[in-house]
Parts: structure tokens; C-alpha cells; sequence
């Protein structure tokens, strides 16, 4: 009988203890884990002199700006050894950055892009605080946030694009803006289309020409004649260094026209998927392959594109499961700079797969709710 008791008693402690350790398990995995990552991330980038390496394009043509320079004109500014290939939005919008020392004004602009990472999974009314960490180990939004690129800023501005996505002006508006800093997330205005939302794809495109053009008008159209081929001559120099399908096509052995002919036809199937999709009422799904659309058609694709990921996982699952998990799987992906053939292939099959399971979680939602519709409709 004491025995039993002794046995009653070990169990019930075990069984608290479960709990209990489950709790701890998560706080240093999604709570102190991240942080650490995090403040090592700031402490690399401090020490290896690779603060925000992008931003010092946006910091050196705001700079120009000031002087009265072209932009365009400036040297000694780009990773890629080229003049500054952005529109001039990104370049006017680092101007109030200029008094700081460059190394201050890179760590001001690293911690709002962490900032901007969690505030897209808070739009998206992501509501588990461990995706929030787990967020925050993502390699794709480690090297976003290293390199102070837009990529952040873009996700955020497609969640507030899903999240106000009947409302006219809140939806044209996030668009309108990437549009304006850079034509990559051009899907989501076919999206719109394809969705009944025919007033807001052309308020996008109108509001993203007018911006573009009065920020190019704030320059004086300095470099707005050569911007073409800036462009050009920006994909002959890293375009190799990409994680596209295009690229995987050459690494295989495929001619130059059938590579570049399968990177087109994967792009333009999504594409199409979305428009389908759309019209069909299921506007969810239509809109994470519009995104999974904007990274298949770029020609020029590094890891801290892949953050946009954030966006479409939040969309479809805003709460812990396997899905938040792979992108961690592209742990062995270089930031930029001539990656091997399977680290391109193994980057882009990890954001395949990760889409796919958040279109197909999203289908099943769609498919759930339209026979609950039915159900009601009978009754």
C-alpha cells in the first residue's frame, strides 16, 4: 500500500513536471535563443565592419542628393561596384539618416528592421508569441535585417496589403509604395485584379507611377534616361550569385534560352495559378502564390528575399506548427556571393516546399469554410 502510494505520488510529480519543462523548453528556445541570436547578429556586424552593407548604396546617393550630385554618378557606394541601382525613393527616404555617422545610422536602421519583422507577424494577427522568436532565427531575415535592405519594409507592406485589403486606399497604398522603390512585388497588383479589386490594381499602378516619377522629379530625372540599362548591366555582374530557378537551369547543364525559357514558365504558372485562384473566390491562397509569383519572376535573388516568407507563412498558419519551422532549413544558404549548385537548389526547394505547405493549409481553410457555407445554406 506505501509502495502504491510512493508509486501514485512519483507519477503525479512526473506529470507535473511535464509542464513544466515543456514551459522552460520554450522560453529558451523561442524567447532567449532568438534574443541571443539577435544581439550576436548586432555584435558580428559591429565587429567585421558589415553593418547594414546595403544601406550604404541608400546612405551614399542620399549624401549625393544633399550635395546636389547625381545620384546615379556616385561611386565607391554599391557591394557590387556599380552606381546606385535603386529608383531614387529608397535614396530620398535615407536622407534624414545623413547626420548620423554611417556605422550609427546602420544600427539604428538593423534595429528597426527587426522591429519591422515582428510588426508584419502583428499585422498579420499572428497571436503566438513563439512564432514571434522562432521569426527571428529565420536565416532569410537574419541576412534582411544584416544587410538593411527593403526586403522587411516590403513584407510588412504586403501584410498591410492582405490585412486592408478592402480598403481602397490602405491596400493601393502599400502596393503603390514597393512599386515605387522597386518593381518586385508587381503580382499583388494582378492579385488585385484577379480578385474583383479592379479599383485598387489601377490605383496601385497610378499611385506607384506617381511616386516614382515625383521622386525622380525631386533628383531633377537625373539617371531616369539610363536607368534601363543600370539594370541591365546589374544582372550581367551578380546575376549569377542568384537563388532562381534560371541559374539551377544553367548548374544542370541547360542552354542559356531553355534556363532562362523553365525560370519564365515556372513564374508565369504562378501567375496564372493566382489568377485562377482569384477568381474563384479563394483570395488567400491567390495572394501567397502572387508572392511566391514576385520571387520566381525577379532575375535577382538573394537570401534576405526569402523573408518575405514571413508574409505568406503568417497568412496561412498564425500559429506554431511545421510550416514556421523550414525556413531554418536554409541555414546553409549564403547571404550572396557565388553560392554552389546546391545551395541554390536546396534554398530554392525550401521555399518551394514552405509554400506549398502554406497554400495547401490554406486550400484546406478555404475548402472548410465553403462547405460550412453549404451546410448552412441546407439548413
Amino acid at each position: 500500500m506505501i509502495v502504491g502510494g510512493l508509486a501514485a505520488s512519483s507519477s503525479v510529480a512526473r506529470t507535473r513536471s511535464g509542464p513544466r519543462v515543456g514551459w522552460l523548453a520554450s522560453i529558451v528556445l523561442f524567447g532567449a535563443l532568438p534574443v541571443l541570436t539577435v544581439i550576436a547578429l548586432f555584435a558580428a556586424a559591429i565587429s567585421d565592419d558589415s553593418i547594414a552593407t546595403d544601406l550604404r548604396q541608400f546612405y551614399g546617393a542620399a549624401e549625393a542628393i544633399l550635395d546636389g550630385d547625381n545620384p546615379y554618378a556616385a561611386t565607391g557606394i554599391t557591394e557590387w561596384g556599380g552606381p546606385y541601382p535603386y529608383p531614387p525613393l529608397p535614396a530620398l527616404s535615407a536622407v534624414p539618416l545623413t547626420p548620423l555617422p554611417f556605422d550609427a545610422a546602420g544600427v539604428l536602421v538593423m534595429a528597426v528592421l527587426v522591429g519591422a519583422a515582428l510588426a508584419t507577424l502583428r499585422v498579420l494577427d499572428v497571436r503566438d508569441w513563439r512564432c514571434y522568436g522562432l521569426a527571428l532565427l529565420w536565416p532569410p531575415v537574419l541576412s534582411a535585417v544584416q544587410t538593411g535592405n527593403v526586403t522587411l519594409w516590403f513584407g510588412l507592406a504586403a501584410a498591410l496589403a492582405w490585412r486592408y485589403r478592402d480598403r481602397l486606399l490602405a491596400s493601393s497604398t502599400s502596393v503603390g509604395l514597393t512599386l515605387a522603390v522597386k518593381f518586385f512585388l508587381w503580382p499583388l497588383v494582378v492579385w488585385q485584379a484577379a480578385t474583383r479589386r479592379v479599383a485598387a490594381a489601377a490605383l496601385s499602378v497610378v499611385l506607384g507611377a506617381g511616386i516614382l516619377l515625383l521622386s525622380w522629379a525631386v533628383v531633377g530625372f537625373a539617371g531616369l534616361v539610363d536607368y534601363p540599362d543600370l539594370l541591365r548591366r546589374l544582372e550581367d555582374t551578380v546575376g549569377e550569385d542568384s537563388y532562381t530557378l534560371y541559374i539551377v537551369g544553367l548548374d544542370l547543364g541547360l542552354p542559356s534560352v531553355a534556363a532562362r525559357a523553365l525560370w519564365l514558365a515556372v513564374g508565369l504558372g504562378l501567375l496564372g495559378a493566382v489568377v485562377v485562384l482569384g477568381r474563384r473566390g479563394d483570395e488567400r491562397s491567390a495572394f501567397l502564390l502572387a508572392i511566391a509569383a514576385s520571387l520566381a519572376l525577379t532575375p535577382i535573388v538573394w537570401l534576405h528575399y526569402f523573408a518575405l516568407l514571413l508574409a505568406v507563412v503568417a497568412i496561412a498558419q498564425p500559429r506554431l506548427g511545421v510550416v514556421w519551422f523550414l525556413p531554418l532549413a536554409m541555414v546553409v544558404t549564403p547571404g550572396s556571393g557565388h553560392p554552389t549548385p546546391f545551395e541554390t537548389a536546396w534554398t530554392l526547394a525550401v521555399a518551394a516546399v514552405t509554400i506549398g505547405l502554406a497554400v495547401r493549409s490554406s486550400v484546406r481553410e478555404e475548402q472548410a469554410r465553403v462547405g460550412l457555407r453549404a451546410r448552412a445554406d441546407v439548413a
